[in-house]
């Protein structure tokens, strides 16, 4: 896998089995953000919904269908995971870690207070031990605080052996996140085709990912080379289609249960 600096283009874009790849210049649409990703997939699941209960499935509930936007949103986010200064490791981990502090900064200071009247420092750190493991909203401040530094530290790790756009960007690892997904719904008392709904995210990150200039390594582990899911010259289709398809399936899906609820 090429070294890959965060801020230069991703080199090396050779054949895919649906034609030729361009190498260098710039990436039409390589910088969309965690929102355009968010809305592909919401946008692309939205679609699948109304394809669906126009063949005949169940009418889906409204909140049913937030929960599966904002779980949609959460796997078409992280997949960006192997970028350290992406949304998902750098913007939600940063803001919980501050947040984490500023509250856990309140025990502390009670805590300082204890040995500066007592000098008694084992005292304190256990008025500040119990406070913390005592109280359920410090405690869950604290494993927040834990986990969104392990989320940092893990982009990283992941950013440094693997690079971006490697391996999390492939179709063997969207299909692994959607069975590790599954079995973690699953283990939570959900039903487990939540797994799915965030596995179909993860999916159009990297379908959207595969129609810019530099392309994505769909075929890992079986290579690295950065392939396109269209020939060169239809990835401007592609990406009009993607647009298309997003927007009409979000407003499509409004509109029609808008018009379900007024009768």
């Amino acid at each position: 896998m090429p070294n890959c600096d965060l801020e230069q283009p991703l080199p090396q874009i050779r054949f895919s089995i649906w034609g030729k790849a361009g190498e260098g210049g710039r990436d039409t649409i390589g910088r969309m953000n965690y929102v355009h990703h968010a809305l592909i997939g919401v946008g692309t699941a939205s679609l699948g919904v109304l394809v669906a209960e126009a063949l005949g499935a169940p009418q889906v509930a409204p909140l049913t269908l937030v929960a599966g936007a904002v779980v949609a949103a959460a796997g078409s986010i992280a997949t960006d995971l192997d970028h350290p200064k992406s949304f998902v490791a750098n913007t939600i981990p940063l803001r919980i870690v501050r947040w984490a502090l500023a509250v856990l900064a309140l025990p502390a200071l009670v805590a300082v207070g204890v040995y500066v009247t007592t000098r008694d420092l084992s005292g304190a750190l256990a008025q500040y031990r119990a406070a913390v493991y005592g109280i359920s909203f410090l405690r869950w401040t604290a494993i927040a605080l834990t986990m969104a530094l392990g989320l940092m530290g893990l982009s990283w790790l992941l950013y440094k052996s693997l690079h971006h756009r490697g391996p999390l960007h492939s179709l063997a690892f969207a299909a692994g996140i959607a069975v590790v997904a599954c079995l973690a719904f699953w283990g939570f008392g959900a039903s487990w085709a939540w797994g799915l709904v965030f596995g179909w995210g993860w999916l159009w990150h990297i379908l959207a990912d595969g129609l810019t200039d530099h392309g994505v390594p769909l075929f890992w582990p079986f290579n690295d080379d950065r392939h396109h899911v269209l020939p060169g010259w239809g990835l401007g289709v592609g990406r009009v289609l993607l647009t298309l398809g997003t927007i009409l399936g979000i407003i499509g899906l409004i509109y029609l249960r808008l018009r379900s609820f007024l009768g």
